[in-house]
């Protein structure tokens, strides 16, 4: 007799009741790292104004393209959660681009919404209220899926030297050492956190003790 014809004979003999157990594919259980995405993209932030003072430009130039990535990593994962909490299993309909921020499905697959997309659409379809896009700090927010942008989709193609952006560095650099920097990783930090106020604001959401 087969091991599993064994355990069911057990239980038949034992009187072992079958409970009802509805299983789905959607699950409740996850490990959060919206939090260590946010503290992480302080601490580089904050490091390569470190380097900036000392003069230590190397890195200074790895502590701010940590801190843009791990700042727009954060902006992803805090918005894809609002959007689940919306949308529950159907999230990834709406991920994809088979519907919309409203749940009705498309005649056309839209593909994936861009991010400042879904901070927009996600967050009106929250508060009801939409973001200034013209102004900060959806702005910069813009800003700094720009430099993601050109950090993870980095082609290395020859461009012009452009003016150093230390006083200390004389003449020009190349035009990553002018983009990621600490003036940068500071200015993503607060579109970042600017961004969390507004959405907070649009939606009356109160955000976790955690964010400064």
């Amino acid at each position: 007799m087969k091991l599993w014809d064994k355990l069911r004979s057990c239980c038949k003999m034992s009187g072992t009741a079958r409970i009802g157990l509805k299983v789905t594919g959607w699950y409740g259980v996850r490990t959060p790292l919206e939090k260590p995405l946010y503290e992480l993209a302080l601490k580089h932030a904050t490091n390569a104004e470190t380097c900036r003072t000392s003069g230590n430009h190397k890195d200074e130039l790895e502590q701010s393209i940590l801190a843009i990535m791990l700042a727009a990593a954060f902006m992803e994962a805090f918005i894809n959660q609002q959007g689940i909490q919306i949308f529950r299993e159907e999230f990834q309909k709406y991920d994809e681009g088979y519907i919309d921020v409203h749940g009705n499905t498309l005649s056309k697959k839209r593909g994936y919404p861009k991010l400042e997309d879904k901070w927009s659409e996600i967050t009106e379809k929250i508060g009801g209220k939409q973001f200034n896009k013209g102004k900060e700090p959806f702005s910069g927010f813009r800003k700094l899926v720009e430099l993601r942008n050109k950090i993870l989709h980095y082609k290395g193609m020859p461009s012009s030297p452009m003016p150093s952006p230390w006083p200390d560095v004389q003449g020009h650099v190349t035009p990553e050492k002018a983009d990621f920097n600490a003036s940068a990783a500071r200015y993503v930090i607060t579109s970042m956190q600017g961004m969390l106020h507004e959405f907070s604001t649009l939606t009356s959401k109160e955000m976790p003790e955690w964010i400064k």
